[in-house]
């Protein structure tokens, strides 16, 4: 089984600041993740640009398959040396994370990462090495669903010195908070803003340092199908309801003439639920098996709408219309499969009915895009 890696990100500015001295680069590929932070030393643009060309050296190597220990060799002699402070320019953490679980990363002067295993705080064991004059740490640890991976730069180390935590609030306090609210039905980005939230408490509102906190979710793949619209070759029917019934994940089908064509060939029924119906959005549909049934077009389109109109408030995820249903599905899949069928609905011909019936393909292919830009995988296949 593989490993999805959901990525959330939050940094906060030194103060007076208005460049991040930290950077980071996450990199998801079909196989390999890939994280690298880096922390420039000072603050400012001097700082930032450093750390920028740390994550984008190890990045570009990475990416051109590179094997790790000679993108550590790379930066670890390409980063310069402050000949006053003896110390290098920007730190750095380089994180592989493969699909079947399997995770490496090294570290030169950064904080250790934090490794979250059922609820509990992992000590992870680690060989030391030396690369281009630098101490590198080298760890490799396994990442299954339901475990975490938390990167930091000093700034969350250092939260709080001199007040609430006079030496700050070091590794173990940060583990002991992390140990207490990590939870499954928080999302990595989720997870990345409360943490922060108490870093900047911590700071009483004016970081002393850059704050990066990078949060890695080890979780199974999201994958959303949706079935829409009748194939333009009734013996193609058979075919694509298999292939909605044998997808993992979560099923969809959306329109009406979809939805009798899949229950016909399943031998079920078809059970409307009125109480859905608003005055923009049909009301969805039951069918055993299917996790939502919902009309067609319409409800396309204004899925799209929603989607567009920006991040969820919470209102959103009470609704129980079918278009807030299915965006909600949308927003949390990782990979959306859509199976449409061409064929011309006779329900559509009424030139009374709006414009958009009769750009199904179109719309689909508008909402492919828009959570393509997401960062989703989105797979359409015609019938």
């Amino acid at each position: 089984m593989k490993v999805f890696y959901e990525y959330g990100l939050r940094q906060l500015n030194k103060k007076e600041e208005e460049l991040c001295g930290d950077s980071v680069i996450f990199s998801p590929r079909p196989e390999l993740a890939t994280l690298v932070l880096s922390d420039g030393m000072g603050s400012g643009v001097k700082a930032s640009i450093l750390s920028i060309l740390t994550t984008r050296i190890a990045a570009r190597m990475l990416d051109e398959g590179l094997p790790l220990d000679e993108v550590v060799r790379t930066v670890s002699e390409t980063l310069p040396i402050c000949r006053v402070r003896k110390i290098a320019y920007s730190t750095f953490v380089i994180a592989q994370l493969f699909t079947k679980g399997l995770s490496k990363l090294v570290l030169f002067d950064s904080p250790a990462p934090f490794v979250i295993h059922k609820g509990k705080m992992l000590k992870l064991d680690y060989e030391e090495c030396e690369i281009g004059g630098k101490r590198i740490c080298d760890y490799a640890f396994t990442l299954g669903p339901g475990d975490w991976l938390i990167l930091v730069s000093d700034g969350v180390i250092n939260a709080g010195i001199g007040g609430a935590y006079p030496l700050g609030w070091g590794w173990e306090e940060v583990a002991g908070y992390l140990e207490n609210h990590v939870h499954d039905s928080l999302s990595a980005e989720e997870m990345a803003t409360k943490l922060a939230r108490v870093v900047g408490e911590l700071y009483e509102g004016r970081p002393g340092d850059d704050v990066t906190i990078a949060v890695i979710k080890a979780r199974r793949r999201r994958t959303v199908t949706i079935f829409t619209g009748p194939p333009t070759d009734r013996e193609d029917d058979e075919r694509i309801v298999d292939l909605l019934m044998s997808a993992d994940g979560t099923r969809v089908v959306c329109g009406g003439t979809s939805a009798n064509i899949l229950a016909r060939r399943l031998g079920k029924e078809v059970v409307v639920d009125l109480e859905t119906s608003t005055d923009e959005v049909p009301a969805t549909g039951r069918i055993e098996g299917i996790d939502l049934v919902t009309e067609g077009t319409l409800t396309i389109t204004k899925v799209l709408d929603i989607l567009r109109a920006g991040p969820p408030g919470e209102e959103l995820k009470l609704k129980i219309d079918g278009a807030s249903r299915l965006s909600m599905l949308l927003r949390s899949a990782d990979e959306v499969k859509v199976l449409v069928g061409r064929a011309m609905n006779p329900a559509h011909q009424n030139p009374n009915l709006p414009r958009q019936l009769g750009l199904k393909t179109q719309v689909v292919q508008s909402l492919g895009e828009e959570l393509r830009s997401r960062g989703k995988e989105v797979e359409i296949e015609f019938f």
